[in-house]
């Protein structure tokens, strides 16, 4: 029935957003992707960043002939929705294994298909984010099984399922630490007891490859690929970061105006209650801690995903993914009176409401989009046409991707045949293809016979440009 409730939830989400056209990267991996001639050329290991899943997907796209401003978007979606609901499947059997029954394991994974990865699951050029997902969940099962006295296959299994989880995205090599932890907290009587069944995992070969494997990993991306799409953040960009993944799995109507008092925007008192929010967050993960067992787990887990995004690629919501499940998992546990099933079930509601909000935004920019290209195609002549002033990203938590790249291409793709070129005036946060101008610039494009018009916004037509 969980699972049946979790497949007519994401079956909505994806009716809701299939209709949404490729946005942003999609254009420019795509394009990339077009490029390469054969299936394992993109799948070559030197190719940036190292998950050559992702890359074969793409590269699949590209190549399958469907029209990448027509069905196919519908298409890739599919995929991303699907292996979430595969994840899902994962922290079904994951709450099992904990020892929570048949309804905890149920709300386990109610929990987590509420949480909104609407962002996440929507962008096919992030498609190794839900891939690393579902292969590091299927890991940690199949391993924490085979630690547990399970069959040989099944630590096979979880070695093939954490290759394939690398594959997807570099960041599944915290598989063997978050293995560990699991064996140190879930089901013991104390740190002593965890962690000697933490030594006695280590002695199985299994278990083993899987550490050097991620260790083997991690030396490569660190001392063999300097070229790497990530690397350490700024340390001036780490307490925005910090307070962004501390409140990551927070509902929106709480962690919105928090992040937005620490940001300053509120005055003095959003300021104390941004404070008031964090110190709430930081109060709940010792509490997690000291209570042992599955939430002591999902405390050290969810940090150790968690601070890895801070880290080395900055935060956006998108990439709490992990971190929901093993939440989930924790706060399905805990429910264990019909108060804390109340509050659970709120916490369900709170995010179930949260990603259709950001399936709304979602839908708002594949609108907003497709209106700029219908407007785009009726500016009469063919003269080049430069658009000033298109956001790179929208949305409440302005990390929607709108128009940060492959913008000609998608008007191409929509049938703008006149060249396009998008500018902006002012800095993005994130980077672009859209080239940084000002006046004197554009006044250069207009003198060469270039139609410069103005975005104003999703419902205001374009506009000429004046300084």
């Amino acid at each position: 029935m969980a699972l049946a409730a979790a497949v007519l939830f994401l079956g909505l989400q994806w009716a809701w957003l299939a209709p949404v056209p490729f946005l942003s990267e999609d254009w420019t991996q795509l394009a990339a992707l077009g490029d390469v001639e054969t299936l394992s050329a993109a799948l070559d290991p030197g190719r940036e960043p190292l998950r050559p899943l992702q890359h074969a997907f793409l590269w699949l796209l590209a190549h399958c002939g469907a029209d990448p401003a027509g069905s196919l978007p519908a298409v890739a979606r599919a995929v991303a929705l699907a292996l979430f609901a595969g994840s899902t499947a994962l922290v079904l059997g994951l709450a099992r294994r904990a020892g929570l029954g048949a309804g905890g394991a149920a709300a386990a994974a109610l929990l987590f298909v509420a949480f909104p990865c609407a962002k996440l699951l929507v962008w096919p050029a992030a498609i190794g984010s839900p891939l690393r997902v579902a292969f590091e969940l299927a890991a940690l099962l199949l391993l924490v099984r085979r630690a547990q006295g399970g069959p040989g296959w099944s630590g096979a299994l979880g070695l093939v399922s954490l290759v394939l989880a690398l594959g997807g995205h570099e960041s599944a090599f915290l598989l063997p630490a978050i293995l560990l932890a699991w064996l140190a907290c879930v089901g013991t009587a104390g740190l002593r007891e965890g962690l000697a069944r933490v030594r006695a995992a280590l002695r199985d070969p299994y278990v083993l490859a899987a550490c050097a494997l991620a260790a083997f990993h991690v030396v490569h991306l660190l001392w063999f690929r300097p070229q790497r799409v990530h690397g350490a953040k700024d340390l001036a960009a780490l307490p925005a970061n910090l307070a962004k993944a501390a409140l990551a799995l927070a509902p929106e109507v709480l962690r919105g105006p928090a992040i937005a008092g620490l940001r300053g925007h509120l005055g003095t008192l959003g300021l104390v209650l941004g404070g008031a929010a964090l110190l709430a967050a930081l109060a709940l993960w010792i509490l997690a801690l000291w209570r042992g067992g599955l939430a002591r787990f999902a405390a050290l887990a969810i940090a150790l995903d968690l601070g890895l995004a801070v880290a080395g690629a900055g935060f956006v919501q998108r990439y709490a993914c992990l971190a929901a499940a093993f939440a989930a998992l924790s706060v399905a546990e805990w429910a264990s009176t019909p108060a804390r099933r109340a509050l659970a079930a709120a916490l369900g509601l709170a995010w179930a409401c949260d990603a259709w909000v950001d399936a709304r935004e979602i839908r708002t920019a594949g609108a907003g989009a497709l209106r700029l290209a219908a407007e785009a195609r009726a500016v009469p002549g063919t003269a080049p046409l430069v658009l000033v002033g298109v956001p790179d990203m929208i949305g409440a938590e302005v990390d929607v991707p709108f128009f940060n790249w492959g913008g000609a291409l998608f008007l191409r793709a929509h049938g703008c045949a006149r060249p396009v070129r998008l500018v902006r005036e002012r800095a993005f946060r994130t980077n672009s293809d859209q080239e940084l101008v000002g006046p004197a610039q554009l006044a250069e494009f207009a003198a060469q016979g270039a139609v410069v018009l103005r975005w104003t916004g999703h419902d205001a037509p374009l506009v000429p440009y004046t300084p």
